[in-house]
Order: C-alpha cells, then sequence, then structure tokens
C-alpha cells in the first residue's frame, strides 16, 4: 500500500503544556484509521497541524511521499472540530460558499448532499438542522472534489444515538469505497465499528499502535464457583490456562489466556475432582481496557 501520511517525531507546545510529543505515524492509502485518546491527549492538536491549522515545534509530516504543500488540499477532506456555517444560509447556499474557498465548481453539492443524507433539506437554512445534521453537513463539505483522504475529529461528539449512528453511516460507505480515513475519537465504541488500525494516545505521547483487532481485542473473563473455590483457586493458578485470576464476591474471577475455552476450564476442574456449579461467561469491556492502557503509563 503506497503511504499517505507519514509523521515523523511531531511536537507542539502551548507554553508549559505539551500537547504532542514526538509522535511518529504511518498511515497508508485505504486505512481506515483510528486515533484514540482522552480528552486533552494531543488528537485534535495533530490534526490541526496536519491540516495546515497549526504550525509544530518540532517534527515533520509528509503527504503521498512528499513535504506539504498548498496544491495536496484538494486530496484532503477535513472536517477539524466543530462545523462552522452561516446560520440564515441553506445548505446548498453553504456549500457554495466553501466550493468558492476551494475554487472548485458547483458541480459536486448535489453529490454530496445525496451521500450524507442531506438532499431533501438542500433548501432548509442550516439553523434548523439537528446536531446530527450539522455534523452531516459538516462531512459533506469535507467531500466536496472527492478527495483520496477523509480527516475527522470527532465527528460523533455530542450527538445522540440516533445522530452518532447517522453519522457512521456515512463515515462507512466513504471506508467501503476504499478512501482512506483518519478518524479521531475518544469514543472506543466507534473506533472499534469503523476503524481498522488505531493509535491510542495520552497526553500527546503514543501509547500503543496496530490493528484494531489485536489492539482492542476483548479478552473473555469467566465468572465461576464449586464447593472448594480455594483448592479451585490453586489448581488453576498452576495450570497455564489463564492470565489473571482472582476473587469476587465469593466467586472466582479469570481472565482466560488466549484461545482457551470456558469448556476447558470446566473439564480441568472435573478432571480435578471439583464439580462447578456456577460458570458464566462474559466479555472485559473496550472501555475498561482502555482505561487500563492509558493508566499503565501513570
Amino acid at each position: 500500500m503506497s503511504e499517505i501520511l507519514s509523521i515523523q517525531g511531531l511536537s507542539k507546545s502551548y507554553k508549559s503544556v505539551k500537547a504532542v510529543q514526538n509522535l511518529s505515524l504511518q498511515i497508508s492509502e485505504g486505512q481506515a484509521y483510528g486515533i484514540l485518546g482522552p480528552n486533552g491527549s494531543g488528537k485534535t492538536t495533530t490534526l490541526s497541524i496536519v491540516t495546515g491549522i497549526l504550525r509544530q515545534d518540532g517534527g515533520s509530516f509528509r503527504w503521498f511521499g512528499e513535504a506539504p504543500e498548498a496544491s495536496q488540499r484538494k486530496s484532503i477532506g477535513s472536517l477539524i472540530e466543530t462545523p462552522h456555517f452561516y446560520p440564515y444560509l441553506n445548505l446548498e447556499k453553504n456549500l457554495r460558499i466553501i466550493c468558492d474557498i476551494k475554487g472548485m465548481a458547483y458541480g459536486d453539492i448535489h453529490r454530496v448532499l445525496k451521500t450524507a443524507k442531506l438532499y431533501e433539506r438542500r433548501r432548509s437554512r442550516f439553523s434548523t438542522l439537528s446536531l446530527g445534521m450539522k455534523q452531516r453537513l459538516g462531512i459533506a463539505a469535507a467531500l466536496l472534489g472527492d478527495p483520496r483522504v477523509l480527516v475527522l475529529d470527532e465527528p460523533t461528539n455530542g450527538l445522540d444515538p440516533e445522530g452518532i449512528a447517522e453519522v457512521r453511516e456515512v463515515v462507512l460507505e466513504q471506508v467501503k469505497q476504499g478512501k482512506t480515513l483518519i478518524l479521531a475519537s475518544h469514543i472506543l465504541s466507534e473506533v472499534e465499528k469503523i476503524c481498522n488500525h488505531v493509535a491510542i494516545l495520552k497526553k500527546g505521547e503514543l501509547l500503543a499502535n496496530g490493528p484494531v483487532k489485536e489492539l482492542l481485542a476483548e479478552d473473555e473473563i469467566i465468572e465461576l464457583s464449586c464447593s472448594n473455590n480455594e483448592k479451585l483457586k490453586e489448581k488453576l493458578g498452576n495450570s497455564g490456562l489463564v492470565k489473571e485470576l482472582e476473587t469476587e464476591n465469593g466467586l472466582l474471577v479469570l481472565t482466560l489466556k488466549d484461545k482457551i475455552t470456558p469448556a476447558e476450564i470446566n473439564a480441568f476442574a472435573f478432571e480435578q475432582k471439583l464439580v462447578i456449579h456456577h460458570l458464566v461467561s462474559r466479555k472485559r469491556s473496550l472501555e475498561s481496557q482502555f482505561l487500563e492502557l492509558v493508566k499503565e503509563e501513570e
């Protein structure tokens, strides 16, 4: 896959606050790349730098294998933070202003409105839209000219569940069409549903980077009990079947090693002549894993 964005040693400070610290990332064509982190982790600052809104203090970045230059902007559609439009103008007129700023014809306006599922509202004033519709209009503006790359900063922030689903549907359609996506979010479930690769930031530093299925994989957790929990705990502790083992409200709570199933735990207990009378399988939530990951550096 060809290189879309390469970031090398990027740094940015606001007085004593280090917003981005020596950040390096590689994003390839066709990836749906999530930049995940809590508020204040440097996501917006990073995207603002690579889209030309801010200037970095140190480090460098390249778009499409070349140093950044104005001509590349036509290949990059971006929505950084909240979209800004004229509230008293309708959707079509607002997009015409965006076209004038970008120096492009109006011929693409109807296409992007249809893509964002706003074509029927094209004559409506921006002020009459729901928050989710406003976000989708921001995405429509970013899609003008059919850019190779879509850069979105927290596109579902503040939306209700219906608005989140609507925005996600629009973004996923672009991913399915092969467009490269760079998505910043603090919502783990959205990154998991949309992206295939993720970088996790905390206080401007890169904590982890890799495929979503590997980095945000959910461990299987078993809660169980039998007639002699202490004996079972001892046996399981030496079995090599579990990653973690603790007692919780009179139950044993196990985090299983990869590819170990609850059935194997049950069979193991039976071999030890211990009959399990309670066994429930559950998944560790993505949020709990994320919180564990960002706390590792504390």
